[in-house]
């Protein structure tokens, strides 16, 4: 195969006038063409980014908000990194919600931009930007740099439902690191007579995390106590982390708990539990026999509506 010819790169911006790109620009508005003329614009070279820059920081923000979007995309690939920080560095105040939620997706896309540049100030500025407001596209930046000084902000975007898949993919990347701040998310506020939905979401992440990780039989004597905890999905994630962390005289038990739970569980943690219940069967495995013989006691009628008789049987048949 003859030896491919290297195209000759553009000139940046070299055949487009100072008009020309403002209409580029413009042309950021137009949903169907807009990516392309993100691309003409970063083929533009440096002399885009002064018109980019007034677009974006003295443009109205608004509802449909990917045309400024764009433009902080272009931004980036421009290597305008000061222009994305002084857009992130302003104030603005939304008061209409549509509005607000389209100009947080802009910043959300500009904080990921500024990830190109992984140096101590943009950690620095991002981690300060994302205490202040734990957008996606900011602890999705911060996540790129898996410094455990940034859980704090990840533990709090776990209270927010749009952050909160960003956030545990964050602290799955620094979740060695933090080991005892994860341990200590799994505890309820001692004053907190009635937990918020919130914050009991944010420790079933946490849990989630743990239940996914080699817990020592020392940090599993502080999460024992979750067995008893007041939501089904935490004390479940604890039952599993038992089955596979506790010492071996306490892992029947945790299974003799985690086996009626089959019966009312969701179905994603009946997959976690089936799944925990296989990789640990030889440790469990009379007591898996134990509890299939006692259910196949009881009457026909019973036998056919036991949910986790079948689940039972069909690992012991898996399991042969």
């Amino acid at each position: 195969m003859p030896e491919s010819i290297p195209i000759e790169p553009r000139v940046a911006g070299r055949d487009y006038t100072d008009e020309e790109i403002r209409s580029f620009v413009r042309d950021l508005e137009s949903l169907p063409s807009g990516d392309l003329t993100v691309s003409l614009l970063v083929g533009c070279g440096e002399r885009a980014v002064p018109v980019l820059r007034e677009f974006l920081l003295h443009g109205e923000p608004r509802g449909v908000f990917q045309p400024r979007q764009r433009a902080v995309e272009a931004l980036g690939e421009l290597g305008a990194k000061d222009v994305l920080i002084e857009y992130l560095s302003e104030k603005r105040e939304i008061s209409n919600a549509v509005v607000r939620f389209g100009e947080e997706a802009v910043e959300s896309t500009a904080a990921r931009e500024l990830a190109r540049w992984p140096t101590e100030e943009t950690f620095q500025l991002l981690l300060h930007f994302a205490q202040a407001r734990t957008l996606p596209g900011a602890i999705d930046a911060l996540a790129k740099f898996q410094r455990a000084e940034a859980a704090p902000v990840f533990l709090s975007a776990l209270t927010d439902d749009v952050s909160r898949p960003f956030a545990e993919e964050a602290l799955r990347m620094v979740a060695e690191k933090v080991r005892p701040a994860l341990i200590q998310a799994t505890q309820r506020g001692d004053d907190e007579e009635v937990e918020k939905p919130r914050d009991r979401q944010k420790r079933r992440s946490v849990v989630r995390i743990l239940a996914d990780m080699t817990v020592t039989k020392a940090e599993w004597t502080e999460l024992k106590s979750l067995l008893q905890d007041g939501d089904q999905e935490i004390a479940i994630l604890a039952g599993e982390i038992g089955v596979d962390s506790a010492p071996e005289g306490e892992r029947q038990q945790v299974a003799r708990f985690l086996i009626p739970s089959l019966e009312s569980a969701h179905w994603y943690l009946q997959i976690r539990i089936q799944e925990c219940l296989k990789r640990n069967y030889v440790a469990l495995r009379d007591l898996i026999d134990f509890e299939v013989k006692i259910r196949r006691r009881a009457p026909k009628e019973e036998q056919i509506r036991d949910h986790v008789l079948r689940i039972l049987e069909k690992l012991q048949s898996t399991m042969k």
